[in-house]
């Protein structure tokens, strides 16, 4: 491969061709820069620009079939190789030359007889009528076998189509999640615009002179998707963002509608190129209101502005590259189509970061209304199990009210029929409170406060005789509500009243954590082992004491504790409830007293060969040290 661009081309403004005579001096012409739009350097002039460049060949080279690559040319070229015409307007020599072929990159063979071993000599003609370009824009220029000239085009454009064909993916995927979900408008925006900037590329890529070699055709579509894309650009930012249109969107609308007209009547396309060469300019207009509109909505938190303001600076940074690129200020790879490639991406990823959002808050309206549905059915299933009982004696007992005729049996019947009531009333209090914590998944809020204090307003007063050995700093982290509720619970439990003596120990294992111990004592050992039975057999046939006794145990379970449930020599009751708790590290450690550099550097040595087991003698002797006694207590209803 023999690269030609660089700086050492020489240019001449002449509509003669003196630069084909031998005789021409090449000293004379001046040093420009290939690629580059010669309309920059002479803006006034319109005639005829002439080129050229000496090459070498080596004997290598000449043995093969060459071919020179040329990039996008505007407007016409004549190829000149040693003097002798090898191609025009991107036609090889001896074919008929294209009317225009203005932006299309250029593969003309060269022939051998026509190639020196040594010095060569490569002259070009441009000539254009574009308002704004003029020259060999882009690379590559080249001398490569007519193979890989051919190759290399078709690389390009693969390329090109495999880009076209995610723009294709997304449009329909989007298209499709459309119509099961006709409220997101900002599908159908989103669909339509990447199908508009498809319809763009592929109108432009080389593959199309395959399925119609008809250049004004061609061309007239590709304009025609560029000047819509705008509008479905602006639709598809108002429909994401929520958005209403702006006051003279649908004249927006209806001008490049207009212009679509006008370049139907009009049928040049050197006009058209011209047109859009001004056109284009207003796209930074566009790009500007939707980054001043995502600034807005980045402000007020909107979900998938940030990363819709990235993908928009990204895509502004390409624009104006692709700007300096078509009007020869910058000699560089495009990067139009990765930029909405990756705009395409970040606004897929937006939108379906949406719609899981909008998923998980119906799925969540969901779950509300399925635990709704299990509360209403734990709720029927208890009263069924524990009300349709006392329901049933109470209407037999008003019956027999309404038959009886004795005064006195009369009034017997009415304190029956009340104290049936009254435990109703107490037992659907207990159902009610039992069914709501069933549905309940996880504690609803959890704080976090010293447990000496907060123990201080949970305790009843005169209720239990206990005892507190816990660090004074420990703190709980849980709900307070909930604790509060199942040690009042345990506290107050109605079967725990028939018992001879109810002791309470807090204490604290070597981890931090509490633990309420209570130590139940009855005299009668059946009465303890009844009781066990009761609250340790299954729950087919719901009691009163079942109920409270669950009640119990599903705190427990939201809180993430602990309980244990046993008897100990036949007599004894012992409950021990574990609470996660918190206690600072360093109040663990033993405590040192103030001793001389040299004592405490013996002291430090000897404590990182002390046995694990001292240690934790020395903890337990600190935890038993640590006792509490609080006299007065406010008993908490």
């Amino acid at each position: 491969m023999l690269r030609l661009d660089g700086e050492d081309w020489g240019i001449y403004f002449n509509d003669n061709a003196d630069l084909l005579n031998p005789e021409f001096n090449p000293n004379n012409l001046d040093i420009i820069t290939v690629p580059n739009n010669f309309r920059n350097l002479n803006k006034s002039y319109r005639g005829s620009i002439w080129i050229r460049k000496s090459f070498e060949i080596t004997t290598e080279q000449h043995q093969k079939s060459l071919a020179l690559q040329l990039g996008k040319v505007y407007q016409s070229d004549e190829v000149f190789v040693n003097g002798v015409l090898i191609g025009k307007n991107n036609s090889a020599f001896g074919k008929e030359p294209e009317e225009y072929a203005f932006g299309r990159p250029r593969i003309y063979p060269i022939p051998h007889d026509l190639l020196l071993e040594g010095e060569n000599i490569l002259i070009i003609k441009i000539n254009s009528s574009l308002s704004t370009s003029a020259g060999i824009i882009t690379g590559p220029i080249r001398i490569v076998t007519y193979e890989e000239a051919i190759n290399g085009n078709l690389y390009d454009s693969l390329v090109e189509l495999i880009f076209v064909g995610f723009y294709l993916f997304i449009a329909l995927f989007f298209f499709i999640n459309f119509f099961n979900l006709r409220e997101n408008k900002e599908y159908l925006s989103f669909s339509v615009l990447a199908l508009i900037f498809s319809g763009y590329e592929l109108s432009k890529n080389e593959v199309r002179f395959l399925l119609l070699n008809h250049f004004a055709i061609l061309k007239f579509i590709e304009y025609s998707f560029l000047l819509i894309l705008p509008y479905g650009f602006i639709k598809f930012i108002q429909d994401f963002f929520e958005l209403k249109p702006f006051k003279y969107q649908r004249i927006y609308l209806l001008s490049q509608f207009f212009f679509i007209t006008v370049f139907i009547i009009i049928q040049n396309p050197v006009f058209w190129y011209n047109f859009i060469g001004y056109w284009d300019i207003h796209l930074l207009a566009v790009i500007g209101y939707a980054i001043y509109v995502t600034i807005i909505k980045f402000r007020e938190q909107k979900r998938g502005s940030t990363i819709h303001l990235l993908a928009l600076i990204y895509l502004l940074y390409s624009i104006l590259k692709e700007i300096l690129i078509e009007r020869g200020y910058l000699n560089s790879a495009s990067s139009l189509e990765t930029s909405f490639l990756v705009y395409l991406i970040l606004m897929t990823l937006a939108l379906r970061f949406q719609f899981l959002m909008m998923k998980r808050k119906l799925q969540n309206r969901y779950e509300r209304l399925k635990e709704a549905d299990s509360l209403r059915e734990k709720i029927f299933f208890y009263m069924d199990a524990m009300i349709s009982g006392p329901l049933k004696s109470m209407k037999e007992k008003l019956a027999e009210y309404r038959e009886s005729t004795q005064r006195s049996k009369d009034k017997s019947l009415v304190n029956e029929v009340i104290e049936v009531q009254a435990s109703i009333d107490n037992v659907m209090d207990d159902i009610i409170e039992l069914s709501r914590l069933e549905v309940l998944k996880e504690v609803p809020f959890k704080d976090q406060v010293n447990f000496i204090s907060f123990i201080n307003d949970v305790i009843p007063e005169d209720d239990i005789t206990y005892s507190i050995k816990v660090h004074p700093e420990t703190e709980i982290h849980n709900s307070l509500d909930l604790i509060n509720s199942v040690v009042v619970r345990l506290v107050d439990f109605p079967p725990f009243k028939e018992f001879n003596h109810n002791d309470l120990i807090i204490t604290q294992d070597l981890k931090g954590n509490v633990h309420f111990r209570f130590l139940l004592f009855h005299s009668n050992s059946k009465v303890s082992q009844r009781l066990f039975n009761e609250l340790t057999d299954n729950y087919n046939q719901l009691t009163p004491v079942k109920v409270k006794w669950a009640i119990i145990l599903e705190i427990v379970r939201l809180l993430g504790a602990k309980i244990d449930f046993k008897i100990i020599k036949k007599k004894y009751l012992k409950i021990d409830l574990g609470i996660a708790a918190i206690v600072p590290v360093s109040e663990l450690q033993p405590i040192k007293d103030s001793m001389s550099a040299g004592t405490s550097n013996q002291i430090s040595k000897k404590s990182e060969k002390e046995d694990w087991r001292v240690t934790l003698k020395r903890i337990w002797k600190f935890l038993k040290e640590t006792e509490i006694k609080i006299p007065n207590f406010k008993k908490k209803k």
